[in-house]
């Protein structure tokens, strides 16, 4: 086989790189790489290359006959497999997987975040990421539903006679804050009685530092008050608390970057970390061995 000139392998790898379907350019100097390792490896450069995004990683669907090139083909594809596993797909900083709308992706933080309704309540004015929505004073009737996780507004306006349905969820950001804006007669006598009970009854967080503790879980970082059926899991109370605000601190998923977008809660001003850091560095250590 003859070896291939720099200009071919460069005219091959520019040809190849329109063969891949992706969500963005982030990935594109991780394909070109990919490429050139192809043909170094052997690849016949008359033979089109072809991949996508799939599971928030990049696959490339090709294989030899030549046992021995096929191998390295394999082992390339994998390790490009896991490098774009930490590559955002739309700008080529360091991203992690994430669930978008059901789908996985690879985003950093940024990118992320765009995705994201991020709510705002402006004299009654309700705003999606920065962009007017609809008025308090629209909202004709509302649907609760998952267990007051999640809620559906119908919205008439006095400038149409179409009547336009916007859904909301716990997870987005001050998801709470409009829950709590809206008035109690567009409720259900239940709902209303719930709804008014929790926002009456709020206790402290001793995790998260909020007071969004209600029937016995955080409503904004989603754990589990200190209660005796833990003690299967954990030792005593400080265990388990120092365990979860670890959790949040290091916040592998940036859960807790995109609660700091929530203003649903009354943040305490004397909550304090419980762990030092001698602790904070053996969990890592421990959760890093874990993933070995």
């Amino acid at each position: 086989m003859m070896e291939s000139s720099k200009d071919e392998i460069d005219q091959f790898v520019e040809s190849n790189l329109s063969n891949f379907s992706i969500n963005g350019s982030g990935w594109h100097s991780l394909i070109r790489d990919m490429l050139y390792e192809f043909c170094i490896a052997g690849w016949n450069l008359d033979e089109k290359v072809f991949g996508k995004e799939k599971f928030g990683g990049l696959r490339c669907y090709i294989s030899s006959p030549d046992e021995a090139l096929n191998k390295k083909i394999q082992e390339i594809k994998s390790k490009y497999i896991r490098l774009s596993g930490k590559t955002c797909e739309k700008c080529g900083k360091e991203g992690k997987g994430r669930c978008v709308n059901s789908w996985e992706t690879t985003l950093c933080f940024e990118h992320y975040l765009e995705t994201i309704n991020i709510l705002e309540i402006d004299n009654d004015d309700v705003k999606i990421n920065d962009k007017y929505i609809f008025n308090i004073d629209e909202i004709s009737r509302i649907e609760i539903q998952n267990s007051y996780g999640q809620m559906t507004l119908y919205i008439s306006s006095t400038f149409t006679n179409n009547e336009k349905t916007f859904q909301f969820s716990r997870w987005e950001p001050n998801f709470y804050l409009l829950l709590n804006s809206i008035p109690q007669h567009l409720f259900s006598n239940k709902d209303k009685t719930y709804i008014k009970s929790m926002f009456e009854n709020l206790k402290n967080c001793e995790i998260c530092g909020y007071k969004s503790v209600f029937e016995n879980r955080c409503l904004r970082c989603r754990k589990e008050s200190w209660n005796s059926s833990l003690l299967e899991y954990y030792e005593n109370k400080l265990e388990y608390l120092k365990e979860i605000q670890m959790d949040i601190f290091i916040d592998e998923d940036d859960n807790e970057k995109v609660r700091q977008l929530d203003k649903s809660f009354e943040k305490l001003p004397d909550h304090k970390f419980l762990f030092n850091d001698e602790e904070l560095e053996k969990y890592k250590k421990e959760l890093q061995e874990m993933d070995l």
